[in-house]
């Protein structure tokens, strides 16, 4: 039974760390992100050609909001700067793109289905609700809260 409370007061301490894992995911969704916006950069005709076939609005301006919600969102999840008013847009693009462009192909990523998506939406909701983190994000460092 000591050994249980020792490993169990050593797991709640992890606690002061949890900005750690907050961290990882905006590194993670940086690089999805980033290379997934600046590749749309290079094709931005075909890109916006395609969300024309996909009956999107306006699809040249589509595209260049697209390309500007992941790659510049991408550079803010970086330095971990307006971590939740980045993740609400993202959340939306992944959206319209998962549920009404993949979700025909079902869910596995394979089939180019919403798996990846819905993935990325949580890792984005996490952000939203937790912020950006302690220590290692610019909101904490400008933040009044300290």
């Amino acid at each position: 039974m000591k050994i249980i409370k020792s490993l169990h007061r050593f797991l709640e301490s992890l606690q002061n760390l949890d900005f750690i894992g907050l961290f990882l995911i905006r590194l993670y969704l940086f690089n999805v992100m980033w290379f997934a916006g600046t590749d749309h950069i290079e094709n931005i005709d075909k890109y916006s050609g395609w969300l024309g076939t996909q009956g999107a609005p306006f699809p040249e301006i589509m595209a260049w909001m697209v390309v500007i919600i992941k790659a510049g969102g991408a550079a803010f999840l970086l330095v971990g700067l307006f971590v939740r008013w980045v993740t609400v847009p993202m959340i939306i693009v992944l959206f319209f793109t998962g549920f009404l462009i993949n979700v025909d192909n079902g869910w596995s990523y394979e089939s180019n289905g919403v798996e990846f998506d819905v993935i990325y939406s949580l890792m984005l909701l996490v952000l939203l609700f937790s912020g950006g983190g302690k220590y290692l994000s610019l909101d904490y460092w400008v933040s009044s809260k300290k």
